[in-house]
């Protein structure tokens, strides 16, 4: 029983970074957007950074929602 327990609070646990993540999503696209409405012409030099930015902050929420996938269904 003890097991169970600490398994699916672990899991649980594991979600926090998700949440984090989708904070700094947040904060990345209102940095975003103010950067472009005080100055369009730099647009270019800013996707060039922007796309994998934006790859990487994803990647931290989707790793532990998959880690506490695997804890509590594998």
């Amino acid at each position: 029983m003890e097991v169970e327990v600490a398994r699916l609070f672990a899991g649980a646990l594991v979600t926090l970074p998700a949440f984090a993540a989708a904070l700094g999503l947040g904060m990345y696209f209102k940095s975003y957007n103010e950067a472009l409405a005080r100055n369009p012409e730099t647009k270019a030099a800013l996707d060039e950074k922007y796309f994998l930015s934006l790859a990487f902050i994803e990647a931290l929420g989707i790793i532990p929602i998959g880690i506490g996938a695997a804890m509590l269904f594998g």
